[in-house]
């Protein structure tokens, strides 16, 4: 697990949307697993952003959030079910399935969108500010939740933050990013970083 760590507006986020393919970066690379993933595009890069405010479909259940990926996936039924559950399982939702967003916690519609996440089997998991709404009680079950699915699931995790306890707590490693100043460009530091 590597934590990014640096105030806001030093570019961590537009870093996890370049890991992402979300957004294409000038120059340098990224690779996963030793290979270029520059030419691949996002959905099928295999990297998986949970943001800060879930972004969760407030007209779908918890289990049609975690099974919408893999319906996109065209995965067959009785798989996409199976995951489904194993997921809610491993993020301790079992029993959810059928409630909406609105009736659940900040801690709870994080959970369900890990699981999301987590259900595609990505290659890399892209956490932006995870714990940044979460109360201080919630942030350490969530920190010790999160750190216990990495180690299970051996995924390699890149979590971004201004926590430093968040960073200190989780990461094996922590790369410090500064702030831009205003007359510098935002994508000339996230390029050189990049490379």
């Amino acid at each position: 697990l590597v934590s990014l760590l640096g105030p806001s507006g030093c570019g961590k986020t537009t870093t996890l949307k370049l890991i992402s393919g979300l957004l294409s970066l000038d120059g340098g690379d990224i690779r996963f697993d030793g290979e270029s993933v520059l030419d691949v595009a996002a959905e099928k890069r295999g990297a998986v952003i949970v943001f800060q405010d879930h972004l969760l479909f407030p007209h779908m259940t918890v289990e049609k959030n975690v099974d919408f990926g893999l319906k996109m996936m065209k995965k067959d039924r009785t798989y996409r079910a199976g995951k489904v559950k194993d997921m809610l399982r491993l993020v301790r939702l079992d029993g959810f399935e059928k409630k909406y967003p609105s009736e659940l916690s900040g801690g709870q519609k994080q959970r369900v969108a890990i699981a999301r996440a987590l259900a595609v089997e990505p290659k890399v998991l892209l956490l932006d500010e995870p714990f940044s709404n979460l109360d201080t009680g919630l942030k350490e079950t969530m920190r010790a939740l999160i750190s216990e699915l990495q180690k299970e699931l051996k995924i390699t995790t890149v979590l971004v933050t201004h926590d430093k306890e968040d960073a200190m707590t989780m990461s094996d490693r922590i790369r410090s990013k500064r702030p831009c100043s205003s007359s510098a460009s935002a994508s000339a530091p996230l390029a050189a970083q990049a490379a």
